[in-house]
């Protein structure tokens, strides 16, 4: 399941330097992120300086938790950890405690992301270390030009729509462009030949 996480308010507990990238991840698809810890790593006391993440100074407390959409616990602390876990969920709030996924409603996979082309690998909170691996393999495979051609095939899917009405049509075009040599062009930076390539296709 991919969540629309756009101007949401999402919740990081925690200051370090785990609790840093989750905030990054966060920010990088929209969310709203406030964090809550006595302290912050010098990148996240940038972002707060740059009011990109507001930030909450001080130890989480119960009832800070409130209006969020979701929640990561990220601290060295188990016990704060699991009161954050118990709170989300009596809230009925997303909730991802970091290293324990017996508190977790919720997993953070290892993304590959190219523009709106995504992938995620995920082990259930079993071996983050496995996911970071296959992560790694994937970015050598998929290059930035699967993110121009998810724009271009964005881009087409109106028109698409307007010619082929019937779903069974739409995806059979699909089908040719995907097998046409598009993304070959796009990824020698041919991206007028690409789209003219893909609209022959439809």
């Amino acid at each position: 399941m991919n969540l629309d996480l756009k101007s949401r308010r999402c919740v990081v507990v925690g200051g370090g330097a785990v609790a840093e990238r989750k905030a990054e991840t966060l920010l990088d698809f929209g969310a709203a992120v406030v964090v809550i810890a006595p302290e912050l790593t010098p990148r996240l006391h940038d972002l707060a300086a740059e009011r990109l993440v507001e930030h909450v100074a001080g130890k989480y407390t119960s009832g800070m938790l409130e209006g969020a959409f979701l929640v990561i616990a990220a601290t060295d602390d188990g016990e704060i950890n699991k009161a954050v876990s118990s709170e989300a969920q009596r809230l009925g709030i997303l909730v991802n405690v970091v290293d324990e996924p017996e508190l977790c409603t919720f997993f953070v996979p290892a993304i590959v992301r190219r523009g709106d082309f995504i992938i995620s690998v995920s082990t259930s909170g079993k071996s983050p270390a496995l996911a970071r691996r296959v992560r790694e393999e994937l970015e050598a495979r998929f290059g930035p030009e699967y993110g121009e051609f998810a724009d271009l095939l964005g881009e087409l899917r109106e028109e698409l729509k307007a010619r082929h009405p019937n779903p069974a049509d739409r995806y059979r075009v699909f089908l040719r462009i995907l097998d046409s040599g598009v993304l070959n062009l796009l990824a020698q930076g041919r991206r007028d030949e690409a789209i003219e390539r893909a609209r022959k296709c439809i």
